[in-house]
């Protein structure tokens, strides 16, 4: 290769840690170097390769794999760069380059800074500079890891960027405020969710709309070049701004996780494991809208076979066994009278639970019946409404409450089991009364179940040391009361809003008739129990005792289905089995 004419490829790399430093080993400095060597011993660059801001651990890099292809064609026959952590810093795949890709290639090597030149035969030193290299990166890596870990464990931002909807505090760049124009669109989405669309019709809906993409707004905003494609939305677009918890004011960190530093995909972390961090930024998204967001995702409504869908579609559940009712169609009616629920469990008594039958219409009729009273009944006794489901929320989280607290306690003892087993089991082995093979397996099946239960008994502190911020949903629950005060019919935005479930019950019959009793469960509030206290002011009593509603003829067991009006205390029987 002496007599050969030298054609070489020249690479040049800074990691994004020294970008960050600013550190003299530049870009601008590494061509200095490298096009000073080729010039005095007569090598022609043909090309130069150029990989700004990545990592000498991931190989995966763009300038680095079209070096590569360039090498292939055999339009150069060398390789020119400063160093040799300047090419990468794993010594195994450092080894493969240059004992088996670059000779196949019949490439000349050359790492100026560290005297390693290919056509001069074999350089141990290379080697242990390999070896020194790889060390060099993980040791950084660790660093890194540390002081990420440090910051995200103190509740600081973890993205380089904020999400859509958010810019940096000009101010104090570690904050985030709210850019309205994003957040904007961003409310928008969460709407048009709650009003029953899924991420591809809420795409379509931007796309028509000729609403700017993340990418093509971020691209305005700072300047850069625009994208061809300003307006095409799609829906992994529109479920990542779904997803995500930052838009309800508060940080969540470490929600991705690498197992190693060459082991580059990025893995889901585990819930417990993620920390999250209340009230770091003005929200854009109200908390318990966005709980709605994930309830309503997470059971989405599909078509029927006749394309149709119901607006409870997914909020029906089976009163017995739990299981949700399916909505089915027909075509052979005209209208739409025989469109029904029925209990998924349930398959012409050949299943596994008892009938569970209510048709569309009628649903639709007592839903509507159900919600009007209640919201009437809210706003005309607002404050008696809120003693009543403070009083049973406070009951309800208390009992929870000592049921995590029974679950962390059973946790914690379980823990100082296993310490114990694991210490016995070592002392067996130390003894010969255990083999090694089997001590290893026995005490690896331990620490396993200790991680998990550390796991859980994390989760279940984090749960208990949140509990308190629980008792302002009835305040949200008022908000709803208020925003449809004037409810005349319902659609799938507003039963979105106000209804968690609708659990029906099996049919009864009373009076020659068939009698479903049905329990609506509003949003924020759960199954609303109303309670006659024993109150001193007698006008309120007075006032209680004329507020008259209408009865849905069928709603419940526990009322006469012949009486027009009916008193606060038929309201509370009526209520509680709804």
């Amino acid at each position: 290769m002496g007599t050969q004419l030298r054609l070489a490829d020249t690479y040049y790399r800074l990691s994004d840690e020294e970008k960050k430093r600013g550190e003299s080993t530049s870009i601008m400095n590494q061509r200095e170097i490298v096009e000073s060597y080729c010039r005095s011993r007569g090598i022609i660059i043909v090309r130069e390769f150029v990989d700004d801001g990545f990592s000498g651990g991931n190989f995966d890099r763009p300038g680095f794999q079209a070096m590569l292809r360039h090498l292939s064609t055999g339009q150069a026959n060398t390789v020119v760069t400063k160093d040799l952590s300047r090419l990468g810093r794993e010594y195994s795949y450092m080894g493969r380059l240059q004992d088996f890709i670059f000779p196949a290639y019949d490439v000349r090597f050359i790492a100026i800074n560290d005297d390693v030149d290919s056509a001069k035969g074999e350089n141990d030193f290379a080697v242990f500079k390999n070896v020194f290299n790889d060390y060099y990166a993980k040791d950084t890596s660790k660093k890194i890891r540390a002081v990420v870990k440090m910051r995200g464990e103190a509740g600081e931002h973890l993205a380089s960027n904020p999400p859509y909807g958010y810019i940096k505090d000009p101010h104090d760049k570690k904050k985030w405020i709210v850019d309205e124009e994003a957040a904007k669109v961003v409310r928008r989405i969460f709407d048009l969710c709650i009003a029953g669309k899924g991420p591809m019709q809420i795409a379509k809906i931007l796309t028509a709309e000729k609403v700017l993409t993340v990418t093509a707004y971020h691209a305005k905003q700072k300047g850069w070049t625009m994208p061809d494609n300003l307006y095409g939305w799609n829906k992994k677009s529109i479920a990542g701004i779904l997803e995500r918890r930052e838009y309800t004011g508060c940080t969540v960190n470490f929600k991705t996780y690498t197992k190693s530093l060459k082991f580059k995909k990025r893995m889901e972390n585990p819930k417990e494991n993620q920390r999250v961090f209340e009230d770091t930024q003005p929200a854009i998204i109200e908390r318990g809208q966005w709980e709605r967001v994930q309830t309503l995702r997470a059971n989405k409504r599909r078509p029927t076979k006749t394309g149709k869908t119901s607006i409870f579609s997914s909020l029906v559940y089976c009163a017995d066994c739990g299981a949700k009712l399916y909505y089915y169609t027909c075509n052979t009616y005209k209208d739409e009278s025989q469109d029904h629920f029925v209990c998924s469990n349930y398959k012409s008594n050949t299943g596994s639970c008892q009938i569970h039958y209510i048709r569309e219409v009628t649903l639709y009729r007592r839903v509507l019946e159900c919600i009007q009273g209640t919201l009437t009944y809210v706003r005309l006794f607002r404050d008696d409404f809120t003693q009543e489901m403070l009083a049973q929320d406070e009951v309800s989280r208390k009992a929870e409450l000592t049921q995590k607290r029974k679950a962390l306690y059973g946790a914690q003892k379980r823990m100082e089991d296993l310490d114990k087993i694991i210490q016995r089991l070592y002392e067996d082995s130390v003894l010969g009364k255990l083999s090694d093979l089997r001590f290893q397996k026995l005490s690896a099946q331990y620490e396993t179940e200790q991680e998990e239960i550390q796991r859980l008994a994390a989760s279940l502190e984090r749960e208990i040391e949140n509990e308190s911020g629980q008792i302002a949903d009835v305040g949200r629950f008022l908000q709803l009361a208020d925003r449809y005060s004037d409810l005349q019919e319902l659609d799938a935005a507003t039963v979105n809003e106000l209804i968690e479930k609708i659990v029906i019950h099996s049919p009864e019959r009373i009076g020659g008739k068939k009698h479903v009793t049905i329990e609506v469960y509003f949003t924020y509030v759960g199954k609303i129990r109303i309670h006659l206290p024993n109150r001193n002011c007698r006008q309120r009593q007075k006032n209680r005792r004329d507020f008259k509603i209408p009865i849905p003829a069928e709603i419940s067991d526990t009322a006469n289905p012949r009486t027009a009006d009916f008193t606060v205390k038929s309201v509370a029987a009526i209520f509680t089995a709804m």
